[in-house]
């Protein structure tokens, strides 16, 4: 799995045009996964006074079947979410692999600042007890920064 943009970071505006991202998932010829999640964390921008929620962003996921844009969950915390606790993932055969297109808008009243969005791939159907090697097989990040100013 690997997560990728162009110029290789996220560069927003408040206020102004959501850029675009890719998570490309890839499986080995080892064995299926009945349940793969892709799951967007990052931390709060402490550069400025307290944020909105999700850290004053919108993400959202384009629909493969129908090519919408639909809003999309992005994590807001300083901890790791426990594998299990995910609503199920989408299964993905052996060798087979996927493309899953995301933008992120910055709102006109959320911080500005610089943090990495972490994309981690959580195998769902992993058992609750599993360590983080079985129950997260890869991750990734992308630098996000929203300047205060629009462009």
């Amino acid at each position: 799995m690997f997560a990728s943009t162009a110029g290789g970071r996220i560069a927003l505006d408040r206020g102004g045009a959501a850029q675009e991202f890719t998570v490309d998932v890839h499986n080995g010829n080892t064995r299926a996964y009945t349940g793969l999640r892709v799951v967007l964390q990052m931390e709060t921008m402490a550069q400025t006074a307290a944020a909105p929620a999700a850290n004053g962003l919108v993400l959202e996921r384009r629909d493969p079947a129908t090519g919408a844009w639909r809003r999309a969950e992005l994590r807001v915390a300083n901890d790791m979410y426990p594998h299990h606790l995910y609503p199920d993932g989408t299964p993905l055969a052996r060798e087979a692999s996927r493309v899953e297109r995301y933008r992120l808008r910055a709102l006109a009243d959320g911080p500005a600042g610089s943090q990495p969005l972490l994309v981690q791939l959580v195998d769902t159907s992993a058992p609750e007890d599993a360590g983080t090697d079985l129950a997260v097989p890869r991750t990734a990040s992308l630098m996000v920064t929203v300047n205060a100013e629009r462009g």
